[in-house]
């Protein structure tokens, strides 16, 4: 378990000095006692960057830590620049089947692909061996078919404001950008559907003819085993497969935007799957933040809680709380009592009611290029998806189609190794 919680600190090699002082205990022929190994492994992940959890509270960010005191906040002109996390939970009511839900769910429902598991389908290798599958299941999730949702509605009305510096989805439906959201102010940490690639060449693949593969099938004029003849191998959507490379973007933008933001603002995600779960460690310290979820997720590791130090960026709902504020509950909810506590609920429920027509871009502006700022230094961290190791509590967020490992049930069985999502 020790092995499992270190990999939460994104520190390379982490697991390794825990993994080194388990073997030096077991070598030890005079033997230590429990106490001591636990102290000197604590001193050792101190070292290696972990902080002590907390012991007083600071003097409060916020009014009070709900939604009233966010508004507050946001009404008092100190933050212009808001940046939002966002994953599954934020597109359930547009009516995208999730992947948990019993009988209803995705991966209650595969049944007909014959899988080796559930995640073969968003495996590389399987997708290389048995490609139908997944252009079965691409031509059912196809993002295109499905609204924003009020939660999408209002990021786009944190922009009109003035206030959005960036939103970072795990969704691969683009429905941000579909909501009006400009596209460089999105960062699709799992890729989506905006785009497409053949795997074997890397050469790119207008999105048209990937649709009507898609429509079409294997087998006839225009389907995905011609499109392969085509291009000269498989071509899929640029949505990130386990073990897959995060998009350089993803790492550019985090550190660029982190160190400005003002207020973050985390909706719909469980909060499992690194790097993306690391960024709530990337604001300041003295920046407030606001989880919307169904259940709270994002907290210290018991383990780590149990050697007095805290997981890097966990939220805090503890008495030492000075800057976390907690929504538990719908996102769309959520979203509307907040608007309506800022004065924008007119705006929103606009927005919402406006025909889709009037706020979906077409799919050749959804593939219009990406700005960027000028290159900079990629930080220490995973580059490719990871799944956390879970805390022994349920702490399950609300799941859509976002990329499959952001369900808690996507990647079970998945741990890091060596910097790549491995069974277990």
């Amino acid at each position: 378990y020790l092995l499992d919680i270190t990999t939460m600190a994104e520190e390379p090699g982490l697991a390794d000095v825990v993994a080194e002082d388990l073997g030096e205990d077991e070598d030890d022929s005079g033997g230590e006692t429990e106490e001591e190994m636990m102290t000197r492994i604590r001193q050792n992940l101190l070292m290696r960057g972990l902080k002590p959890k907390p012991t007083e509270c600071r003097p409060p960010l916020l009014s009070s830590m709900d939604l009233a005191g966010v508004a507050t906040y946001i009404r008092s002109g100190r933050c212009q620049n808001i940046i939002v996390m966002c994953g599954a939970g934020i597109s359930v009511s547009a009516g995208i089947p999730d992947f948990r839900s019993p009988g209803t769910g995705l991966y209650d429902n595969l049944q007909k692909y014959d899988l080796p598991s559930p995640q073969s389908i968003f495996e590389l290798s399987y997708f290389r061996e048995r490609p139908d599958a997944f252009y079965r299941l691409a031509k059912e999730l196809w993002p295109d078919n499905y609204a924003p949702t009020p939660t999408h509605h209002f990021i786009k009305l944190l922009h009109t404001k003035g206030l959005l510096k960036r939103c970072f989805s795990q969704n691969i439906d683009s429905l941000e950008s579909a909501a009006g959201v400009p596209k460089d102010l999105v960062v699709a940490a799992h890729g989506n559907f905006d785009g497409c690639t053949c795997i074997e060449n890397g050469d790119r693949v207008p999105l048209e003819e990937m649709r009507r593969a898609v429509q079409v099938g294997k087998d006839g004029e225009g389907g995905w085993l011609a499109l392969a003849q085509k291009y000269g191998g498989l071509v899929k959507p640029d949505i990130v497969f386990f073990g897959e490379q995060l998009p350089e973007r993803f790492f550019m933008l985090m550190q660029h935007d982190f160190p400005q933001c003002d207020l973050l603002i985390v909706m719909g995600t469980s909060l499992k799957v690194h790097p993306f779960a690391s960024l709530t460690s990337r604001v300041a310290d003295d920046v407030p933040r606001l989880l919307i979820n169904r259940e709270v997720v994002g907290g210290s590791d018991p383990m780590l809680e149990a050697l007095g130090l805290q997981t890097p960026g966990a939220f805090d709902f503890s008495d030492t709380n000075y800057r976390d504020a907690c929504y538990l509950g719908d996102c769309d909810a959520a979203v509307r009592e907040l608007a309506q506590l800022l004065g924008w609920l007119p705006e929103l429920e606009a927005a919402v009611s406006r025909p889709l027509t009037a706020v979906q871009p077409t799919l050749s502006a959804l593939c219009s290029p990406q700005v960027v700022p000028a290159p900079i230094n990629l930080p220490a961290m995973p580059s490719t998806m990871q799944q956390a190791a879970a805390p022994p509590s349920p702490q399950n967020a609300p799941t859509s189609v976002t990329h499959p490992s952001c369900s808690t049930a996507a990647a079970d069985g998945f741990t890091m190794l060596d910097g790549k999502a491995s069974p277990a």
